[in-house]
């Protein structure tokens, strides 16, 4: 009986070409969106992996030299979109894409995409999952307007109640033909081009299938709630008008205003530090190069370490003992200072997931990007990877300095291509769904509270359905 309402529901859903036009729309702007990301994200990921191969081949045949100019030299380490940013970029437009790795700085990452974006990709309506989440609000309540509102000023629904079918299997069967239809028209059809399009790239792993399958039940849990949301409010509405005008402003609030005025709470309450406040705090806890005095009182640090009088009897080589020093001192200082950044980028977040309770918008604004692998905890595993390596290659190009005594004479130890071999390319860490999650939980307890407050909204409704 239930399945057979459900499809009588589907069918006086069709009927109202408004209604459904407005789906079928939305269904195709949410495909040509994810069209359009997939071959930036697919282009950009090649012209990556050419130039790292390029840049591999450029520190190999850098030639002889010496070991820390090498670690000036360097190369550019560039990170990867992940297969599913087609379908939320996150954060991957307003941050770096690659980084010069040099000896002494931790250097800012480069190429931000949103720099360079169209206006309407400024605007934050260019991405599937930004388009479903600010405008499936509106498609599902004016479904819902159609389903209950008109079917009450037409008098069907008195008809249907005197009928003697019950008014919980009339309430289901009317929220159950919207949410399949937008599951049909705007999920299934991006869920798996996002599929099809993962395997075809070769990326469809298993944490790929894990993310995009974890995705699609939210967004689902999502349009479940917007469905429920129109039919009751449609349902405890007295008026066609006062349901239109209802659903209408919930739709302003829920999905436009709430998430933004969260945004900007979250921003006030917990405001970040410019980049150049953070890049002055750097040069004066770790400046590239010490003063004469510096110089003097760390070189005296040293002797005392290696129990030598003078630089001469020193063990190692006094420069690459120095600039040995001169690295790890800087390592604590960007550790401190930028990781007590990102920890404080870390923290915004988490708040703005937090108010996941004010919206189901703002829950899906958190969740959506963590699953998809673009949010800013998965950017920063790729900053703290590349950090990591740069340490370790100039460590090494110090190390061979260090284990090379001149101590003033020239010239200089120099290596070549057996040593800068030793260092192996680069590679981006794997996405770890598990070790980002933390910043996006509670935007999933904000989701399953709003799933709770619908269905309660729901069966208050279907209670108070007379004939």
């Amino acid at each position: 009986m239930s399945a057979s309402l459900t499809a009588y529901e589907w069918t006086l859903l069709r009927r109202d070409r408004r209604a459904w036009w407005a789906l079928l729309a939305l269904a195709a702007l949410v495909l040509l969106a994810f069209s359009f990301d997939l071959a930036t994200v697919a282009a950009g990921n090649a012209a990556k992996t050419e130039a790292a191969r390029a840049e591999r081949a450029r520190w190999l045949g850098q030639g002889e030299k010496d070991p820390h100019s090498a670690a000036h030299y360097s190369i550019f380490a560039f990170k990867p979109a992940p297969p599913l940013a087609a379908l939320d970029p996150g954060a991957q437009p307003f941050v770096g894409q690659t980084v010069w790795l040099e000896a002494h700085v931790q250097n800012d990452m480069l190429y931000r995409p949103q720099g360079e974006a169209s206006a309407l990709q400024r605007a934050g309506l260019a991405s599937p999952a930004s388009l479903l989440i600010a405008f499936a609000p509106l498609v599902a309540f004016l479904l819902a307007f159609t389903a209950v509102a008109m079917d009450r000023e037409r008098g069907t629904l008195r008809l249907a109640l005197g009928a003697a079918l019950r008014p919980r299997a009339i309430v289901a069967a009317k929220t159950s033909a919207i949410w399949s239809a937008l599951l049909l028209a705007l999920l299934a059809p991006v869920t798996v081009a996002a599929a099809v399009a993962s395997a075809a790239l070769g990326a469809l792993s298993a944490d790929v299938a894990l993310r995009l399958a974890l995705w699609a039940a939210a967004m689902a849990a999502y349009l479940g709630v917007l469905s429920a949301l129109g039919v009751a409010v449609s349902l405890l509405t007295r008026s066609v008008r006062g349901a239109l005008a209802v659903l209408f402003g919930l739709w302003i609030v829920l999905a436009l205003a709430l998430p933004r005025w969260a945004s900007s709470a979250v921003d006030a309450a917990l405001p970040l530090p410019s980049s150049q406040q953070v890049k002055q705090q750097l040069q004066d806890e770790a400046p590239s190069f010490w003063t004469a005095e510096e110089a003097k009182k760390h070189r005296e640090t040293l002797l005392a370490r290696y129990g030598a009088k003078d630089a001469k009897d020193l063990s190692v080589d006094a420069r690459g003992a120095e600039l040995d020093l001169s690295e790890r001192h800087s390592h604590e200082v960007f550790d401190r200072v930028l990781g007590g950044f990102y920890d404080r980028v870390a923290a915004q977040d988490r708040a703005f997931a937090a108010w996941g309770w004010l919206s189901p918008a703002t829950a899906m604004q958190s969740l959506s990007p963590m699953l998809a692998g673009s949010d800013f905890g998965h950017h920063r595993r790729f900053i703290d990877a590349a950090e990591r390596y740069r340490r370790a290659l100039v460590n090494r190009m110090n190390e061979d300095v260090m284990a090379h005594p001149l101590n003033g004479a020239q010239p200089r130890h120099t290596n070549n291509e057996s040593l800068w071999a030793q260092i192996p390319q680069f590679e981006a860490p794997a996405p770890a769904l598990a070790a980002n999650w933390r910043n996006a939980a509670p935007a999933l307890f904000g989701l399953l509270g709003w799933s709770a407050l619908a269905a309660g909204l729901l069966a208050l409704a279907a209670r108070r359905l007379r004939p």
